[in-house]
């Protein structure tokens, strides 16, 4: 039985990986406003649509190989094989960025370095998806087993926060030299995405000396074949034929990702991220960014966290999705220049928004694809799930700003709110594991109907000896 501190230290562990997420991903969208200052002066010091979305869309590019891709290594070669390797990737991505020479560059070779690079950190930050998902469902749980999987995911709503801080701090410190030159803003975007790697780099031993799951050693190791890729790929290939599992995993393929990506032009499009000088811009901006987190992004994360155990990991998505296609659409109409909205009243909507989208689908589209597939395909299922929001997010990061100069801001949320009503329909073709433990999804009992909505989830690591017993039997009797 792991002990109290060992599961603490698991959730420290995997946490990291999403802490290093959030950070990035809402990092960029600081640091390209100040590449602008730096690098586009011939532009009004303002980074071209497209140039934005392209550096901004890169890491999004990357996070989709090494979500397909480190799902499948995870299954065919194990949990310990594989974890470590993805944060060994992300550490040497973004250290590159970082490294982008201070002169001598053209726009587009900047554009294409950051970019680049960008990709190669999105691959190991991709990975991490399928990785720490399969460990925190397998692993002895700290509470039940959807409140461990959501504390681990709750670091990229720790990341996101921490970011805006340390640019705060950053931009405090840097003040005077900003105003005395801006190239010192050159300091301070290789800090902030330079610091956002320390608890990465903390935990990278830990991640490289984990030990093999139980429940990957009983229904997979132990199974008596030689196992591969090509031999993973034929065995998910063979569960997702049968039509009850590939109904599952379409509509564990949910994108709606996207407003992350661009809150520093959110804030300015509503009127917060605005100033008569670069350094009073970028404040704004990190001022609004935490003002939004603190009320709605963070706190989404927190509050959605026990609710999985208590009205169902469904219901939780089916509901939430619903109310954020209603608050999107009211957001579009209050948007519109005809409307005349305070920016009070925007920040307000915007805020809601991001709280409800945290507690509820940001949450249940990682928890869902994480349990309610077997061992044996847990990685690439969710993978591939992971990987089709990612997609979400690479078509909104190419297109948000292109998209909004053509049909604005009102426009872009209408689409959004399309979505999430989508969203809300497919929802209902998953079936509910609360109350499941992993033996249970093991032989496909999700799909039955169950006596009692009040059993708990069990801690992967700690069947009863009788359970573990019968389970390796059947393993034994029949392949798996």
């Amino acid at each position: 039985m792991a002990s109290l501190l060992q599961k603490v230290k698991f959730l420290a562990i995997a946490g990291a990986g999403f802490f290093t997420d959030g950070y990035i991903n809402l990092t960029i969208g600081l640091v390209v406003p100040m590449l602008g200052y730096l690098y586009f002066q011939e532009n009004d010091s303002e980074v071209p649509s497209v140039k934005s979305d392209i550096m901004k869309g890169g890491l999004s590019l990357g996070m989709i190989v090494g979500q397909i891709l480190f799902g499948l290594l995870g299954d065919a070669c194990g949990r310990h094989a594989v974890y470590g390797k993805e944060l060994i990737i992300t550490l040497c991505g973004t250290f590159l960025v970082i490294l982008l020479p201070w002169n001598g560059m053209s726009i587009q070779a900047i554009t294409a370095w950051v970019a680049c690079f960008r990709v190669l950190t999105g691959v190991g930050i991709g990975a991490d998806y399928p990785m720490s998902s399969a460990l925190s469902v397998e692993k002895a749980a700290l509470g039940s087993r959807a409140v461990q999987v959501l504390s681990v995911f709750a670091f990229i709503g720790v990341g996101n926060y921490a970011a805006s801080i340390v640019f705060i701090v950053l931009l405090r410190a840097f003040k005077s030299a900003i105003y005395n030159d801006i190239q010192a803003l050159e300091w301070v975007w290789r800090l902030l995405l330079g610091i956002g790697m320390i608890p990465a780099a903390l935990t990278l031993y830990a991640r490289l000396t984990l030990n093999e799951t139980k429940p990957y050693e009983q229904y997979v190791a132990n199974d008596g074949g030689k196992r591969d890729v090509r031999k993973q790929i034929q065995e998910f290939r063979e569960y997702f034929s049968e039509w009850r599992h590939a109904k599952v995993l379409f509509a564990t393929d949910i994108a709606y990702y996207g407003i992350n990506l661009n809150q520093s032009v959110i804030l300015k499009e509503i009127g917060y991220a605005s100033g008569p000088d670069p350094w009073t811009t970028l404040w704004n901006t990190a001022v609004g960014n935490i003002i939004v987190q603190s009320s709605g992004y963070l706190i989404g994360f927190f509050i959605g966290i026990p609710l999985p155990d208590r009205v169902g990991r469904v219901r939780q998505q089916f509901y939430s999705s619903v109310i954020v296609c209603v608050l999107y659409a009211i957001w579009a109409g209050i948007s519109a220049p005809s409307a005349g909205t305070s920016t009070g009243g925007l920040m307000a909507i915007f805020t809601l928004c991001q709280l409800v989208i945290c507690l509820g689908p940001n949450c249940t589209t990682f928890l869902i694809p994480s349990e309610v597939f077997p061992t044996r395909v847990r990685g690439t299922a969710h993978g591939i799930s992971a990987a089709a929001g990612k997609l979400g997010a690479v078509i909104t990061a190419f297109a948000f700003n292109t998209v909004k100069d053509r049909i604005g801001l009102s426009g872009v949320l209408g689409l959004f709110s399309g979505i999430m009503a989508f969203t809300a329909l497919i929802t209902l073709m998953i079936p509910e594991t609360k109350g499941r433990s992993v033996e249970d999804i093991e032989h496909d009992r999700q799909y039955e109907a169950k006596n009692s909505d009040s059993e708990e989830d069990s801690g992967a690591e700690e069947p009863s000896k009788m359970d573990v017993d019968k389970a390796q039997n059947k393993v034994m009797q029949s392949p798996v």
